[in-house]
């Protein structure tokens, strides 16, 4: 059988963005194949892959980067390498270790997407930076004006335009997609106002306090669709009754998968038709 699209996809990806990713590889009808690296990071995406049906292999993580593997070339592979969500609470340490991580891929794959935003990395393009110190290229989310995507809100709702105005109504409040709600406790912790505070005494109770001092009571939802609603709410829930907080809904309309859609078909077209 003849593959339109054949060489190795490699994919660096953030918890937090995992369901775009899901959400690309379940409505990609091209036949494929489907690496998770055998990383500590990786249970919640292999979860999600499960129940959403997208079929893959496990792949020992030494043996691909030691070019071990027996991955056919001739067909289309995407190799996805999960990172720890703690990277984005120093931004000089996410773009040095994913920099780091995507010179040691050089004749491993053919091309990669980043399944990150910028992180606190303003004017960070991973391409432009492809481009000048690696063998092979790479994209990241980008908003339909081809500008890079601020955050994983950023990508949930389109780019900078509609962060804008996301930020325009929701003044002062947290910002919750499914992704971040089922995994509030770890994203609080790794975020910059936590810094210091996290695993001394009890971690839940001093973000709360760090939350009430910096003036935060409201918590709104942006539903992408790309998670369980129910799980979404339960999750949403856990926080606001803990933290004293009303939760708010952001409306439907703010909801963009074109950020997603946008990389995952970039990145594929960068390898060999």
């Amino acid at each position: 059988m003849m593959f339109m699209t054949h060489g190795i996809l490699g994919i660096i990806a953030c918890p937090m963005l995992e369901d775009e990713l899901i959400y690309s590889l379940a409505n990609d009808q091209e036949e494929k194949d489907v690496y998770v690296l055998d990383t500590p990071y990786n249970g919640s995406l292999r979860r999600k892959m499960d129940q959403k049906g997208v079929p893959y292999k496990m792949m020992d993580e030494w043996d691909f980067m030691n070019c071990n593997s027996d991955i056919d070339r001739s067909r289309l592979s995407i190799v996805i390498r999960m990172m720890s969500l703690g990277l984005h609470a120093e931004p000089k340490d996410l773009m040095n270790k994913i920099q780091d991580d995507m010179v040691m891929l050089q004749g491993r794959v053919d091309a990669v997407g980043l399944y990150y935003g910028m992180c606190g990395n303003y004017g960070w393009d991973i391409s432009k930076w492809a481009a000048e110190h690696l063998t092979y290229p790479a994209v990241m989310f980008k908003d339909k004006e081809g500008r890079v995507c601020d955050d994983c809100v950023g990508v949930a709702v389109g780019g900078l335009c509609g962060y804008q105005r996301l930020i325009k109504e929701f003044t002062g409040v947290m910002l919750f997609t499914p992704a971040v709600a089922t995994n509030w406790v770890d994203f609080l912790g790794a975020s910059d106002m936590m810094k210091g505070y996290v695993g001394v005494g009890d971690t839940k109770a001093n973000m709360k306090n760090i939350l009430e001092m910096c003036g935060y009571n409201s918590v709104v939802q942006i539903d992408t669709g790309l998670e369980d609603r129910k799980e979404f709410d339960d999750a949403t829930k856990d926080f606001a009754n803990y933290m004293g907080f009303k939760i708010l809904q952001a409306s439907d309309d703010y909801a963009d998968l074109g950020p997603a859609k946008k990389l995952y078909s970039e990145a594929k077209a960068l390898l060999p038709q």
